[in-house]
């Protein structure tokens, strides 16, 4: 099997002759529920000349037919699988990537067809994708029997709401020892997680303890909040009552959970996440949601109280203040310092989702687009003032958690978009475990799949409706803003560019079940976990592709902590790899950009272990050098003095001749 999930190969079919259209007859009476006509029966892809590297993806239906892309027309074969649709060009195109003409249901937000007058009333049928390609099918007219079918085909299964429905879940019928054998739904064990940070959670079984700040809370079913993890990690000395108001008090019941911590000079520093409060208009108390807080400030389990207005909790709010305060007139907001002692509030002026999601579309059409003017589109997109506005966020807050040795909540409106970017880039950025393949997967896994980002709505899984406004690529920006940190620390990151690639390809794939949910209970009630791969299944198992050769583990470099506190727009790099990976301009045909895979013979040679050894051998030497460089400085100093006494002793006896060729001598 290929290590490239995503990647259909095409054979040769030139020799071949080549398939007359197919036309069909459809019957009048359609199902009633799709009023899809099956037209042909389902066939091995390798009948019909496509090798596929997704185990169990069959075909449905094919067709010969006419891409069009501007200027350019190709014929050839239009496939239609259980997976996606695939168009095989009878030549194909040098300056197209083969996986161009390939897109997975899920990929695809509008699917229209139209009629052509101009060209002898043939039928168009225009696909077009969430990473900007569109598509155009062009079927003659004799054959609009054929494109209606696979109109409704499409249609059926790009927007289905029925989760079991989904390739996924055909995927794993074929791959489940792939499950078997890696575990990637098992990643994430909460209490490893935070044993590895050195701190101490009392169980939920446990009567309470005096010598414990943090304690587990039951959250089955979603009793707490219903797009929380099963289990969560609260003050310790909040009861339940105090939880279960406080949860009344915060958006979607999305209460303060602790995502992070770390010890410093006995006291332990606090990285929290929830949802905004509802103070509403009116200003509205809860004194248990105070009392929360205030909880949540605490740094030592004997901490004196606070009589002064000293700072120990720093709330940072991802929105603007016009934005918090215009969120008061639905009954919500944010903490008012007035209210909540010894906090201090900061708002951190990044755009809501819908200014992402227009963002990312100006730049994926400019993409895609062939004028010259691409820079200054780019620059119109606004795309990564958003990125440069997110690590801003983030060194912020890590500069208070790592300088001023302050605890943190980070909230936005709900607490499942802006939220988990930020409290991650911040663990990536003050943690070096959370840029290893094992860190990066848990994190993934804990602030983003368990704690209830909405993957399902802000891809649009199975929704008809292109321009909803739940859609946004949230996760996606995540992913950039990663991607910007490891252009900047390229030795800090265990993985390489590819493994951002596919994820961002495959969170709205369907492959895997990572992503197909809004929550964990969604993923818990759907079965997900028992029926799918997850994706870090693939991960563990093709590990090798994704390596970053030149990482160098933090044991073996001076920093652990990678802050970019002059972060800006200069320091942004456009991800090409992503953006530019369609465009002919980019086409690799040396295959030599970043996110290429290394050779055996590269890996081999430019490996870890070897690159380490050659870095602590240069250190060495540098060392050795460094001390024989002072050791001459030493003996040029002493021979110096010595030399400065003798023309003193000499001056004395006023020889005028000696002290002359004296003041010749330069000492070297």
């Amino acid at each position: 099997m290929s290590d490239a999930p995503r990647k259909l190969f095409f054979r040769n079919t030139s020799n071949q002759p080549q398939q007359p259209p197919v036309v069909r007859q459809v019957n009048e009476q359609p199902n009633q529920e799709t009023n899809v006509q099956p037209i042909n029966q389902t066939k091995d892809l390798n009948q019909i000349g496509l090798d596929v590297v997704q185990p169990g993806e069959v075909s449905l239906q094919q067709v010969n037919v006419v891409c069009f892309n501007g200027v350019q027309q190709f014929s050839g074969l239009l496939v239609a699988t259980n997976y996606q649709v695939v168009f095989s060009p009878q030549r194909f195109p040098k300056d197209f990537r083969k996986d161009y003409f390939q897109i997975p249901y899920t990929f695809m937000i509008k699917v229209d067809r139209s009629v052509d007058k101009k060209q002898n009333d043939s039928i168009i049928l225009e696909i077009s994708s969430k990473d900007g390609r569109q598509l155009r099918y062009r079927f003659y007219r004799e054959q609009s029997d054929d494109c209606a079918c696979l109109f409704n085909l499409i249609n059926k299964n790009a927007y289905t709401l029925q989760k079991t429905t989904l390739f996924a879940f055909t995927f794993y019928k074929e791959m489940q020892n792939l499950e078997n054998e890696f575990q990637g739904w098992k990643i994430y064990n909460i209490e490893k997680d935070f044993e590895r940070m050195g701190v101490l959670i009392q169980q939920e079984s446990q009567q309470q303890q005096m010598n414990v700040l943090y304690k587990y809370v039951n959250n089955e079913g979603g009793q707490i909040c219903a797009t929380y993890y099963n289990r969560l990690i609260v003050p310790a000395r909040v009861d339940m009552d105090c939880i279960q108001k406080t949860a009344k008090f915060r958006s979607k019941e999305r209460i303060p959970i602790l995502s992070y911590a770390f010890q410093v000079n006995g006291k332990i520093v606090s990285l929290w996440r929830s949802a905004q409060c509802r103070i509403g208009i009116g200003q509205i108390r809860s004194l248990e949601d105070e009392l929360y807080l205030k909880q949540m400030s605490q740094q030592m389990v004997d901490e004196p109280e606070n009589q002064q207005e000293e700072i120990q909790l720093k709330i940072f709010d991802a929105r603007s203040d016009v934005n918090s305060i215009g969120q008061q007139t639905s009954g919500k907001g944010f903490e008012n310092p007035m209210y909540y002692k010894n906090c201090s509030i900061e708002f951190l002026e990044i755009q809501n989702i819908h200014k992402m999601r227009e963002s990312q579309t100006k730049l994926l059409k400019n993409s895609f687009s062939e004028t010259i003017s691409f820079i200054s589109q780019l620059e119109i997109s606004q795309w990564y003032e958003h990125i440069v506005s997110l690590i801003q966020g983030a060194v912020r807050i890590s500069l208070s958690l790592t300088k001023e040795k302050l605890n943190v909540l980070v909230h936005c409106n709900d607490g499942w978009d802006k939220t988990p970017q930020l409290v991650s880039l911040v663990q990536i950025m003050i943690d070096g475990y959370y840029r290893t393949f094992d860190g990066f997967m848990m994190l993934i896994q804990k602030e983003w799949i368990n704690n209830g980002h909405q993957f399902c709505q802000r891809s649009a899984i199975g929704n008809r409706q292109h321009s909803d406004d739940c859609r946004s690529p949230i996760f996606f920006q995540f992913l950039d803003c990663v991607y910007q940190m490891l252009q900047l620390y390229p030795l800090s990151f265990e993985f390489n560019v590819k493994l951002l690639l596919d994820l961002a390809y495959h969170h709205m794939s369907s492959l895997f079940g990572s992503f197909l949910c809004d929550s964990f209970l969604e993923i818990q009630k759907q079965k997900v976990m028992e029926s799918t791969v997850s994706i870090w299944s693939w991960v563990m198992k093709y590990k090798e592709k994704y390596r970053n050769a030149y990482y160098l583990n933090p044991g073996s470099i001076e920093q652990e902590v990678i802050i970019p506190e002059q972060f800006t727009g200069k320091s942004v790099k456009f991800w090409q790899e992503y953006f530019l990976n369609y465009s002919s301009e980019f086409n690799d045909v040396y295959g030599i950009h970043p996110s290429s895979q290394f050779t055996r013979q590269s890996i081999s040679i430019w490996s870890r272990d070897n690159l380490q050894e050659m870095y602590k051998a240069l250190a060495k030497e540098n060392q050795v050098l460094r001390l024989a460089q002072m050791d001459q400085e030493k003996l040029a100093h002493l021979n110096q003095q010595k030399f400065n006494q003798l023309f003193q002793i000499i001056q004395e006896t006023q020889n005028e001749k000696i002290i002359e060729k004296l003041e010749s001598i330069q000492l070297t």
